[in-house]
């Protein structure tokens, strides 16, 4: 009698850990399909409920011998360490997926700058050459580019970001706009021409434009960026404007719709 107590404690905790796993299991489920990561969720949900079935299986063998081991309790133990390992290990897999598709981009700039859609224009580039009136030089005026570039559907506003990625993405122009039409020196933001140092060379200066659904999900409590100095690159930049909710867990992303960017030269040695 004491035995088929015991036996009935040990199978009934099992299934309670088992209903428990399936639980954790569907919670897992849900939460990384409301972040549009169905396929990676489901590659490891399949295999969470397969392998958790060790707990009902071994209760009901138990339940039919009516003679479950002594050590029961001990493996049970075990078997809910390796259950919350597994599926603490299951959100830590897909969350690396999600980043990787939508929240961080660690491939290389050129890469980057391949995946670009956005198509935009400037009259102030010819033949791959900043004008010198867009410069902050002796022969220049300090004027923001000229800008143009497609309407983007489902696009709140567009932000527009200007680097010398000949000296460590140095920004030069930030600005957040609703019109794709910019004419030269319509400035809506932060602008310094560049000014590459004298003996340097041909410096790359790159216009990146970005379409947002809605405002950038993280903020800086100081400006936005540090402007006129080594910054982000714009596939970097583009890791904080993809950011629709910062105050999820993991962060929400797909605030981008769509980017583009132009590239010009620019020296300090060509007049």
């Amino acid at each position: 009698m004491k035995q088929k107590f015991f036996n009935n404690k040990i199978c009934y905790a099992y299934i309670l850990a088992y209903l428990l796993c399936v639980a954790l299991d569907i919670l897992y489920l849900v939460k990384w399909m409301g972040y549009g990561e169905t396929g990676s969720a489901m590659a490891l949900f399949l295999p969470l409920m397969i392998v958790h079935l060790v707990f009902p299986i071994l209760a009901i063998v138990w339940r039919k011998k009516e003679k479950a081991p002594a050590a029961s309790f001990i493996l049970l133990f075990v078997l809910g360490l390796f259950a919350i390992f597994s599926i603490t290990t299951a959100h830590t897999m897909t969350e690396y997926v999600y980043k990787s598709k939508n929240g961080t981009y660690d491939k290389t700039i050129d890469d980057f700058k391949s995946r670009a859609t956005l198509n935009v224009s400037s009259e102030s580039l010819s033949d791959g050459r900043w004008n010198s009136s867009i410069t902050n030089t002796a022969d220049g005026m300090n004027l923001s580019p000229q800008l143009s570039f497609d309407p983007v559907d489902g696009a709140a506003y567009y932000v527009i970001y200007m680097v010398d990625e000949s000296a460590n993405s140095w920004v030069h122009w930030y600005a957040e706009v609703s019109d794709t039409f910019l004419d030269e020196g319509e400035n809506p933001g932060q602008y310094i021409g560049p000014y590459p140092p004298e003996g340097s060379g041909d410096h790359l200066y790159t216009i990146f434009v970005y379409a947002l659904s809605g405002e950038p999900g993280t903020r800086y409590t100081d400006k936005y960026p540090e402007f006129d100095e080594p910054w982000f690159g714009g596939d970097v930049l583009w890791t904080y404007l993809n950011i629709l909710d910062g105050n999820k867990s993991p962060v929400m992303y797909g605030n981008v719709i769509e980017y583009g960017y132009i590239s010009g030269t620019y020296s300090a040695d060509t007049k």
